[in-house]
């Protein structure tokens, strides 16, 4: 193998190859962000180490020499072969799989449909999605990235807060006609469609709702009740009657009119965030899922913030 003590720094070829390729010092500092005098004196360094000279300094520029010509072919090939090498690297990195473990109905309502984006972005990834509310074990599940409403205390881990989640009350227009709902009394006149498991992570909860905005006069008893918190959404779209809502599961039935808000009332209900393990994060692939993540999130809270603006003048949001 070649003893790589016996060759000239780096950067002075590169001064060196700049240099041969504009046949000029201050156009070769000019690419380089340096002095004229800076270049000049490297190539003098450089020469001085190789034994020989490799221009001949001419009143309008520079001309190789022999050696110097020689030198150049070297130089230009290994450049070549040294981008060709990284650019490999750097695309094997990122293609294959990349198992993404995601809460199922957010996954189906928030996720699926902004994937083709993810997949025009990045065509060499491969993304398996784990539709389950277990929190990943990532070693034995094998599982790369997670997206979770749930945060772990672990040190260990990157937990990326993606963005806070509302919900509010949701209706399908056309019930919404018949009811005239104006006030929460008036939801005496239909059901309230339940979260099955209310006490869950990423579920919705009437009673909690009620207690947020201070009103203790609405009865919650009675109406179906649906899980996971996707299938409540679909009761409410179709109909069945009126639904507490997540806005990351209802924000496209809300933009494409199959529900709206017959309230303006809206309350936190936490951070939903990606996580993988620490030391991960900078894997190409993680990397560039966490990147798109950030974005498409970023967008999601836009929308958001416009669409419950377009729905009533004045957002109440209770803590």
């Amino acid at each position: 193998m070649p003893d790589s003590r016996h060759l000239p720094p780096l950067d002075s070829l590169r001064y060196f190859e700049a240099s041969a390729r504009h046949g000029s010092f201050t156009r070769a500092a000019q690419e380089l962000c340096l002095t004229q005098s800076a270049v000049s004196q490297k190539i003098l360094a450089l020469e001085a180490r190789l034994g020989y000279p490799l221009f001949e300094r001419l009143p309008r520029g520079l001309r190789l020499t022999r050696e110097g010509g020689r030198l150049l072919q070297g130089v230009s090939a290994a450049f070549e072969l040294l981008t060709n090498t990284m650019h490999t690297i750097r695309s094997e990195a990122q293609e294959g799989t990349l198992k993404v473990r995601v809460m199922p109905s957010f996954a189906k309502r928030w996720l699926m449909p902004r994937l083709p984006r993810f997949s025009a972005a990045y065509p060499n990834i491969r993304l398996l999605i784990d539709g389950d509310m277990t929190p990943a074990n990532f070693k034995a599940d094998e599982v790369d990235v997670a997206v979770s409403c749930e945060w772990i205390d672990n040190t260990r881990l990157l937990q990326l807060q993606l963005f806070e989640d509302v919900s509010y009350p949701v209706v399908n227009p056309q019930l919404q006609e018949v009811l005239k709902l104006k006030d929460y009394i008036d939801l005496a006149r239909t059901q309230l469609l339940h979260d099955s498991l209310p006490q869950a992570n990423y579920s919705t909860n009437w009673d909690v709702f009620f207690t947020r905005i201070s009103r203790f006069d609405v009865s919650t008893r009675g109406g179906a009740a649906f899980s996971p918190a996707d299938l409540v959404i679909q009761a409410a779209c179709g109909g069945q009657g009126v639904s507490l809502a997540r806005h990351s599961l209802c924000a496209d039935d809300l933009a494409e009119g199959r529900l709206m808000r017959p309230f303006p009332d809206v309350i936190q209900e936490g951070a939903v965030y990606l996580v993988c393990p620490l030391a991960d994060q900078t894997r190409p692939r993680v990397a560039a899922f966490i990147e798109w993540m950030r974005a498409e999130a970023e967008d999601h809270v836009r929308c958001r913030d416009a669409a419950l603006q377009l729905s009533f003048d004045k957002e109440p949001v209770a803590a």
